[in-house]
């Protein structure tokens, strides 16, 4: 059981201010993080998404048990909120203005991208990020969540523990569990293998 992220949830129930203060500054720049790793949304839209999860959140907290840490219960509640955005961004129809296009037009003329922001670049970039999200979310979830906070985070082996509420051994174990399963995941989708063999 998480104590601390539960102790923290029973006072914002109970209406703390600073409890609700503290959960804000602490997850929502990680939410945040959390998201552009998955998402090539601008930083507005992303924090306009984890805002809204964080009213979902706070909405709902009796329903927060304690059994996973607050972090992965919010990032579960993010993952729904920028799937209903890019399922919106789908069903939106395109118009482009003639205006819009000749400006477009102009510029393209007058500018041209570095080379590591071509398109071509570009395509290999977001293609790589995509295949990385994948694998992160074929996961279980403990590894996911150590590898994110340990690689995109950038926390330390104490702060994961911490958080985790594990010894910094534990923690140690976990990842390099989390890393060989990643590899093992990762090698079997570039070479167009099983996974599901791959696992058994």
């Amino acid at each position: 059981m998480y104590e601390a992220d539960r102790a923290l949830v029973a006072r914002m129930c109970a209406g703390e201010q600073p409890a609700f203060n503290e959960f804000f500054n602490a997850l929502a720049p990680r939410l945040v993080a959390f998201l552009a790793r998955r998402s090539r949304l601008d930083p507005a839209s992303l924090e306009d998404v984890v805002q809204c999860a964080l009213i979902k959140a706070v909405r709902n907290l009796a329903q927060y048990r304690g059994e996973a840490a607050l972090l992965t219960w919010l990032t579960e509640i993010c993952r729904h909120e920028l799937a209903d955005v890019h399922r919106k961004a789908a069903r939106q129809p395109v118009h482009v203005s003639l205006d819009e296009t000749a400006v477009k037009a102009a510029l393209q003329l007058q500018l041209r991208a570095p080379e590591h922001q071509e398109p071509v670049a570009e395509l290999q970039s977001a293609s790589q990020l995509a295949s990385i999200v994948r694998v992160l979310d074929d996961l279980p979830e403990p590894y996911a969540q150590v590898l994110e906070a340990k690689y995109g985070d950038g926390m330390s082996v104490e702060e994961m523990a911490q958080q985790l509420g594990l010894t910094a051994i534990s923690v140690q174990s976990l990842l390099a569990r989390a890393r060989e399963a990643f590899r093992k995941l990762w090698t079997a989708r570039m070479l167009g293998a099983d996974p599901v063999r791959l696992r058994s």
